[in-house]
């Protein structure tokens, strides 16, 4: 009998596999062009004969995703926080937030280019668009979603702001040991 943890590994990887086969099963009875559908093996052998050259570009990749990330949940991050203490707030930029966010980025990465000369600066912005919006209203909606209940006990018992904030707002706070009531808020 396999275990629950040997499964979990074993699945994805027996997944990935598969798909792979079929993938190059596909680009070779086709005859697909490699400029159009390179197969998996073609990948791999271009790694390993270009990996070198292809590393610098990889770390210029993960320089701007890494900058793109932080600078957007930390901004992201603190307006959502903002949204949540201000339903005005919310209301009032909560739908642009959303009609941004599904606004292809390719509709807008010209402007952007334009705009921003330096070509690392406009990658930045651009990887910052995509990764702002959904962590904005995602986090806009998990931290709205605290239970009422929950809310209102914390209210009752004379919980700062802050104190709601950390105790009642993330999510399942009742189910953190040392959190939420259980660290007792009195």
């Amino acid at each position: 009998m396999i275990s629950q943890r040997a499964l979990r590994i074993l699945a994805p990887l027996l997944i990935g596999a598969v798909f792979l086969g079929v993938w190059e099963a596909i680009v070779r009875v086709k005859g697909i062009p490699p400029y159009i559908l390179p197969a998996p093996s073609a990948v791999a052998r271009s790694l390993w004969v270009d990996g070198p050259s292809l590393l610098g570009s990889l770390l210029v990749t993960l320089r701007i995703t890494l900058a793109a990330l932080a600078a957007a949940a930390l901004i992201g991050g603190a307006i959502a926080l903002l949204f949540s203490r201000s339903r005005i707030l919310e209301l009032s930029l909560f739908p642009y937030a959303v009609i941004l966010q599904v606004t292809p980025i390719v509709a807008i990465a010209p402007l952007i280019i334009i705009w921003v000369r330096q070509p690392f600066l406009a990658l930045l912005v651009c990887a910052w668009i995509v990764a702002f919006f959904p962590i904005v209203s995602n986090t806009t909606v998990g931290l709205n979603s605290a239970d009422r209940n929950l809310l209102a006990l914390f209210r009752l018992y004379g919980a700062s702001p802050g104190q709601i904030l950390l105790g009642c707002r993330p999510p399942s706070p009742t189910s953190w040991p040392g959190c939420g009531l259980a660290a007792g808020w009195h």
